[in-house]
């Protein structure tokens, strides 16, 4: 079980835009038997959680505000993961199986994701759905009611050792709390109730404690399908009326929870409603039948990543022009033409449901425009310099310094 939870802690890390992060998984991996045998023995022994590192960015897609993500140690993650597959792979936990099994839940489930969710409208609308409405859950993992979560395992099982490492898998100490302002370290769960934002378990701890919120907004007679991925959903009804009803129940129901929902007129970027066939935005998309775009701003995002990489190429490649010495995480044209690949390839498998090859096609012309840019640039800074500082410059090592 650690080691399947290895794997997939190593995967996530090397998509991490992280230097330390994507090093730590590569020095675990260098002597994995050891490492794992070591964290058997911690477990056996009373598995202490370390404190982790709250860091706030901000919120992507030109959202605003922070966004508190909890940066726990490398084994502390492999062993949160190592307990939701446990919980995953748990048929003798009928609650959490049914959790799961929720066939309108679709975040942080094994073997589905957000195209599953559009597949879910698009049935809908197959289905005669004319109008729908949607909202973000407001400072939803901060507000998960931790020990409601622990209750509900804890019924499920009478293994009170495993559900006390859950209990402390879902605490949040930070390490760096006393350094954060007073504003930022209220971003962070680290009272009663909350998760971390980061934590292999959350999106877990999130399904069990909305498991009855899914099955109220789905209820046979309401006419109503409730997609939720996490915590962003979406109401898919017949009339204007039935969804409008629908996400005021859905309020009610959170209210319970202390949590809350968006208004669609005062927070038109978290919140809509209106009519199948408008641009609304859902997980990314724009959720128009037969088109299924990736939103403007997602687009606007992708090339900002692009542009981001191919900036941090020049700066690498005048280094090297320049004969100065390159930081191993620094790339110069092959290694910056390689990642471009990498976040494209990416980008797009997050949109496999989109049919809409006319945004493509004018995606692609602006990364053409900003290779050509980059290539030029190239070219230009390397046309005098000398045969080993070019080759620095390609990104191609010399043998002599490797």
């Amino acid at each position: 079980m650690l080691v399947d939870a290895w794997h997939a802690i190593r995967r996530n890390a090397e998509t991490s835009q992280t230097v330390s992060t994507k090093q730590a998984a590569k020095d675990f991996g260098i002597d994995l038997p050891q490492n794992i045998s070591r964290l058997q023995r911690r477990l056996r022994n009373g598995y202490q959680f370390a404190q982790a590192y709250g860091a706030t960015p901000p919120k992507g897609g030109g959202k605003a505000g922070k966004r508190p993500i909890v940066v726990a140690p490398l084994e502390d993650r492999i062993v949160q993961r190592a307990i939701l597959n446990v919980l995953q792979d748990a048929k003798d936990a009928p609650g959490v199986q049914r959790v799961l099994a929720t066939p309108t839940s679709i975040g942080g489930i094994r073997g589905r994701g957000v195209d599953n969710a559009i597949a879910l409208f698009d049935n809908c609308c197959g289905n005669g759905a004319k109008f729908v409405a949607g909202s973000d859950i407001s400072g939803f993992f901060t507000k998960i009611p931790r020990k409601a979560v622990i209750d509900y395992v804890r019924r499920d099982t009478d293994d009170e050792a495993f559900v006390d490492l859950l209990e402390r898998a879902l605490t949040v100490e930070l390490s760096n709390a006393a350094l954060l302002s007073d504003e930022d370290r209220k971003l962070f769960p680290t009272g009663a109730d909350g998760v971390a934002q980061g934590c292999p378990l959350s999106a877990l701890a999130g399904n069990i404690v909305l498991e009855a919120f899914d099955q109220q907004m789905n209820a046979a007679g309401r006419g109503i399908t409730c997609i939720r991925y996490i915590d962003d959903f979406i109401l898919v009804g017949s009339t204007r009326s039935q969804v409008s009803k629908a996400m005021q129940s859905a309020k009610t129901h959170l209210a319970t929870l202390g949590m809350d929902i968006y208004d669609p007129v005062a927070n038109p970027d978290k919140a809509f409603i209106g009519a199948i066939g408008e641009p609304h935005v859902f997980l990314g998309y724009e959720i128009i039948p037969g088109q299924y775009r990736p939103s403007q701003r997602a687009c606007d995002a992708l090339i900002g990543r692009i542009d981001a990489l191919l900036n941090g190429g020049r700066r690498s490649i005048r280094r090297a022009v320049e004969q100065k010495p390159l930081a191993p995480t620094e790339r110069c044209y092959a290694q910056t033409i390689a990642a471009v690949d990498n976040t494209i390839r990416g980008w797009r498998g997050s949109y496999s449901a989109a049919l809409c090859s006319t945004t493509f096609a004018k995606l692609d012309r602006v990364v053409e425009q900003r290779l050509n840019g980059f290539d030029q640039f190239f070219r230009s800074h390397t046309a005098n310099a000398n045969p080993s500082a070019r080759r620095r410059a390609l990104g191609v090592h010399l043998l002599e310094h490797c």
